[in-house]
């Protein structure tokens, strides 16, 4: 009976998160044809499938709890905070991992671009050379091509997590088309910068990876303590299974483990810098 709730349980969470977290991984990891406004609703968004699949977590122990009793009730919180620990982290080092590559990218493309008007292209010309070896810069150059504004659409990109560069991009480019100065300098010093970033960034990535590490082993340390209920003589999975003392200690303890883990992370994640 335990694990048939069990399973039900992670099967409705699963369903509940899925969504709303597939929504937020795809808007990291692939890049969207033009910015839109959607941009900025994403935090919205995210905030709101977190509380639906809280709110579907909760009715789902409801529904446990009036079919299968309170024994199944704890069994099914306890995994269901595991699991919500889980895609919260999963969630998280995606995003970063997609934020790391944008900047890259955005550096990149910045090289190459300073690269082409410094051999002689006009800036027209020199972004559209760009753009076949820089993904991030297509947009712009469609944009250029309808006769639009492509600092405008680098400042709609700016928002998006690790494209925070080409901020720096519009501001080099408008300066040097408004004033006539050279673009090579500016859009050069542009990518010194950000490749300087990169540098910091994978730095202090190494430095937090001993906090995060630390955070990982907590979520170990529960597995621990029953091991060592069970060497002095003890049986600790019993006790958590039967009364309600253990079951105020399994969902207690599971939700101080995950809360620990998901605060170190936290702490790492604002540590490293804003995306």
């Amino acid at each position: 009976m335990i694990l048939w709730c069990l399973a039900w349980t992670v099967l409705a969470v699963l369903l509940s998160i899925g969504p709303a977290s597939a929504r937020r991984v795809a808007d990291r990891l692939v890049a969207p044809e033009e910015p839109s406004p959607s941009v900025a609703e994403r935090p919205r968004r995210g905030r709101r499938g977190w509380l639906l699949g809280l709110l579907t977590g909760l009715v789902v122990l409801v529904v446990v709890h009036q079919l299968c009793g309170p024994e199944p009730t704890a069994v099914s919180g306890a995994a269901l905070i595991v699991i919500g620990t889980g895609v919260r982290l999963t969630l998280q080092f995606l995003a970063e991992r997609a934020a790391s590559t944008a900047r890259f990218e955005v550096a990149h493309a910045c090289s190459v671009l300073a690269s082409q008007v410094r051999v002689g292209r006009v800036p027209a010309e020199a972004l559209q050379g760009a753009a076949q070896d820089c993904p991030v810069l297509a947009v712009a150059t469609r944009a250029q091509e309808l006769g639009g504004d492509v600092t405008t659409v680098w400042r709609s990109w700016s928002s998006v997590p690790g494209h925070a560069g080409l901020a720096d991009l519009a501001r080099a480019w408008q300066v040097s088309t408004d004033t006539g100065a050279p673009m090579a300098p500016s859009l050069q010093q542009v990518s010194e910068a950000l490749t300087a970033d990169l540098a910091l960034r994978t730095v202090v990535a190494g430095e937090l990876s001993a906090p995060r590490a630390t955070g990982r082993i907590m979520a170990v340390l529960p597995f621990c303590g029953l091991g060592m209920g069970y060497l002095i003589g003890g049986d600790p999975v019993a006790f958590l299974l039967k009364g309600p003392w253990g079951w105020a200690c399994l969902v207690g303890g599971v939700a101080l483990a995950s809360v620990g883990v998901l605060w170190i992370d936290r702490l790492a994640h604002l540590a490293g810098g804003p995306a």
